[in-house]
């Protein structure tokens, strides 16, 4: 029998446009999907190997998402102020109104952003998996995710990243990843969210900057940060450790190589052999749709 892998499908945008970013709700579907898939199986009575460990990795375009906490629907001027275009500078076209959407979310908490130079990851494994892998308790998975996350920007980075009382990873009192938990029937859904090229939120004003929109997670007092900020907003020295050549250097392309490395991380925290990393026809086969599709 072949050895188990991390089954990792990117979501790559079709190029650095930063139009041309992932829909969230494409990633959920396809996250409901592997779920269900996992979740017939251990309905069913077959001796077949299940399902693989998958971890679907991509980066939206700008959206929040609102947590379980969120007890009471946004009034019509909040839903106005949060979706208003975001202004992005983009290499190749100059500078781009982006829409932002909204959308309920499984996890829990608050209101929170994800978009262009995040990169968003969600393994999709079943945590008492038999011996296909380790198992884990609730705990000991979101621990998981924390720790593979400050691994790999340790080792990418040098970064020395921390938890807290609060959820999610920090560098100095900043959120620099944040974290969301749903499972059914031990089957896991949604992750983390690592901020690898984006502003901090102490930058700009509600026209360019997402986090000044939202008190993010609901955390009063406290900041966002990323990737780049700690490295004192050097996109150079952020290319340079990920290995990337100018001509190569982009949100997508560093959105990747960060996505790369925390499935080498997590893969190896579980105990399979290794990342299965899907080409861009798997993944197309694999999403059932075509560039265009929302």
């Amino acid at each position: 029998m072949a050895p188990l892998r991390l089954k990792h499908i990117h979501l790559s945008t079709p190029n650095s446009l930063l139009s041309s970013y992932i829909p969230y709700s494409l990633a959920s579907r396809l996250q409901d999907q592997l779920r269900r898939e996992l979740l017939d199986f251990k309905d069913s009575s077959s001796d077949d190997r299940p399902p693989p460990p998958t971890l679907i990795s991509f980066s939206p375009k700008p959206i929040y998402t609102l947590g379980r906490r969120q007890t009471t629907p946004l009034t019509e001027e909040e839903s106005q102020r949060l979706q208003a275009p975001l202004l992005f500078k983009d290499p190749r076209t100059g500078v781009v109104n982006l829409p932002v959407s909204t959308e309920y979310s499984l996890r829990g908490g608050l209101v929170t952003y994800h978009g262009p130079g995040q990169v968003v990851l969600w393994p999709v494994i079943d945590l008492s998996s038999k011996g296909l892998y380790k198992q884990f308790t609730v705990r000991c998975y979101s621990r998981l995710l924390e720790d593979t996350t400050i691994s790999t920007l340790d080792k990418l980075f040098g970064i020395k990243a921390e938890v807290t009382d609060d959820p999610g990873v920090w560098v100095e009192n900043a959120k620099i990843a944040a974290l969301g938990v749903h499972l059914r029937r031990h089957v896991s859904g949604l992750g983390t969210a690592i901020n690898v090229d984006m502003d901090g939120s102490d930058k700009g004003d509600e026209g360019t900057n997402p986090w000044k929109r939202v008190v993010a997670c609901g955390l009063e007092g406290k900041k966002v940060t990323s990737v780049r900020e700690v490295l004192g907003g050097d996109v150079k020295q952020l290319d340079k450790m990920l290995g990337l050549k100018r001509m190569q250097a982009s949100r997508s392309a560093r959105e990747e190589k960060v996505a790369d490395a925390w499935a080498k991380e997590f893969a190896e925290r579980i105990g399979v052999e290794g990342v299965e990393k899907l080409g861009p026809i798997e993944v197309a086969k694999e999403v059932g749709f075509t560039e265009g599709s929302s």
